[in-house]
């Protein structure tokens, strides 16, 4: 196959009026002396060939050379120049200075690249050694449109305390198609906010749940009886207190609605609840596993009936408080309704020191993944509660979030690190039993201080994105050792608490007690 020299493409600097353009220059002999690298772009797999404007993206894998030192941003231009788009100025940002000859152009796209299945963060010639490959044949890149920097919109939601815990609820059924963020405050309330399309953060409904801050919050749709299917909402609190409220819109088209208790559950934990994760495990109802600052781990099955559906008249009062035949729940008589107290279907001492983050298996409810102070990790089986990996690190743990294909998770640590983690049991090169594996160095120590929160990208499994008491939101692709973007997600001063993934938004929240939305791909 005939390669395309790189002159014929060649950035010519020294004509302003011809700056960043691809010209013939062959007489350029700092050009023709500069030693070149043979390159074939590819589409990465899984990306759409066409842009969002109906343009392609493909372009010819035919092999061309291009100056062995040249970077991302190079390279990216020598995809948009073979796309026929605008080439980015590389000296400065401003989008409105544009060529007369270019007016006509679209817009260019910045792109990243893969080089052995990792992000090119080095000249290419520097990259291609470090991964050991060969330069007789054209170094095969990878290229996909790159995630640009997550956008602060507006000023955010004010509440009266600070933002311990956040979690996005979206469904694709319609009904909640927009989606619901609820949060849990220090000073005891829930709160939702609907987030409508035009990228506002409106109140929606507000409940007081506990007595002390709520230090972790979980949502699932309910997987009732009731055809309304409301929203199941979760919060564990520093009061010791473990309950579930759930949501219901006024209307089908309403941006409000109203939390109202579900359920309470008591005799699981002695302590502070630190973690608490939801799952609907198909027809055998929804479960709730739930950690606290002792090391204790409980499961719980939730109560199907909703609010209303379970109602005794005056005369069934005595019975009311009789513990129902084959479960672990009893009712509890409020003024409008009757709402069940729930004992733990079983209980462990899973950890010697908080669990500050768990999460069931990945298509499995019968695992539960759980992290702690105590510097570990470990994969319990719901079934015998008996733990099947443990995984030890060298930091304490302050938070978890699993991949969405698969039972590797992300953690945020005390030493200002994110960590990966290797899970998966009973795969290839993962007995039962086994040690596991933590990927200590993978991503370098970005964050200044104690990272509060960690979230997976609901949508992409390389994404993740982090938050620390240094006040920033970071967002990360695992095949890069860096950091994509950090933005600040608090006032100075301030500490960045929590964090969740909403549609084509990240949500934070902190001790400056406002919600704040950054537009960004999710």
């Amino acid at each position: 196959m005939e390669t395309i020299p790189f002159h014929n493409f060649i950035l010519n600097n020294n004509n302003n009026s011809t700056r960043h353009k691809f010209t013939m220059d062959s007489s350029s002999e700092e050009e023709t002396n500069k030693t070149k690298l043979r390159i074939s772009l590819h589409l990465a797999p899984g990306v759409k060939p066409q842009n969002a404007d109906g343009t392609p993206l493909e372009v010819p894998a035919d092999p061309i050379a291009v100056p062995s030192d040249i970077r991302k941003r190079g390279l990216s231009a020598v995809v948009n120049h073979l796309l026929g788009r605008r080439v980015a100025d590389q000296e400065d940002d401003d989008e409105n200075s544009v060529d007369q000859d270019d007016e006509d152009l679209l817009p260019p796209i910045p792109f990243d690249f893969l080089l052995s299945s990792k992000l090119l963060r080095l000249p290419l010639d520097a990259a291609v050694r470090k991964e050991g490959l060969s330069t007789e044949h054209a170094v095969e890149l990878f290229y996909f449109p790159a995630r640009l920097p997550p956008i602060k919109e507006g000023e955010g939601e004010s509440v009266p305390d600070w933002i311990m815990s956040m979690d996005y609820f979206g469904s694709t059924d319609g009904k909640w198609e927009n989606g619901l963020l609820f949060t849990g405050c220090a000073d005891g309330v829930v709160r939702s906010f609907s987030c409508d399309n035009g990228g506002l953060i409106q109140p929606s409904s507000s409940i007081a749940a506990h007595t002390g801050p709520i230090h972790c919050l979980s949502t699932i749709k309910f997987n009732c009886e009731s055809e309304a299917s409301p929203i199941l909402v979760a919060t564990g609190s520093m009061d010791q207190t473990l309950v579930t409220h759930q949501y219901m819109a006024d209307n089908e088209k309403s941006s409000t609605g109203t939390l109202d208790l579900h359920a309470v559950y008591s005799g699981g934990h002695s302590n502070s609840i630190s973690s608490v994760a939801l799952c609907n495990n198909g027809s055998e109802g929804s479960v709730m596993a739930s950690g606290d600052w002792d090391g204790g781990l409980a499961l719980w099955n939730i109560p199907t009936e909703s609010i209303g559906e379970v109602n005794e008249t005056p005369e069934d009062e005595s019975s009311a408080n009789k513990r129902l035949k084959g479960s672990n729940q009893k009712h509890i008589r409020t003024k409008s309704t009757t709402i069940r107290e729930v004992k733990p279907r079983s209980s462990t001492k899973a950890h010697s020191s908080n669990i500050s983050g768990i999460c069931f298996g990945y298509n499995n409810p019968n695992t539960i993944l759980t992290s702690s102070w105590d510097h570990s990790l470990k994969v319990y089986d719901t079934q015998r509660m008996d733990c099947i990996l443990s995984m030890n690190g060298s930091r304490v743990v302050t938070s978890m979030s699993r991949c969405i294909n698969g039972n590797v998770v992300g953690t945020g640590c005390a030493d200002c690190m994110v960590r990966l983690w290797d899970m998966r049991v009973g795969g290839a090169g993962n007995a039962v039993g086994s040690v596991g594996h933590v990927a200590d160095k993978t991503l370098r120590q970005s964050h200044k201080s104690w990272v509060s929160g960690v979230e997976w990208s609901p949508t992409d499994p390389f994404v993740l994105a982090s938050t620390s008491h240094d006040g920033t939101l970071k967002v990360w692709d695992i095949r890069s050792s860096i950091p994509l973007h950090t933005v600040k997600a608090t006032k100075k001063g301030e500490k960045a608490l929590c964090l969740a993934f909403g549609k084509g938004s990240i949500y934070s929240g902190g001790s400056d007690c406002v919600v704040n939305k950054f537009t960004c791909k999710v």
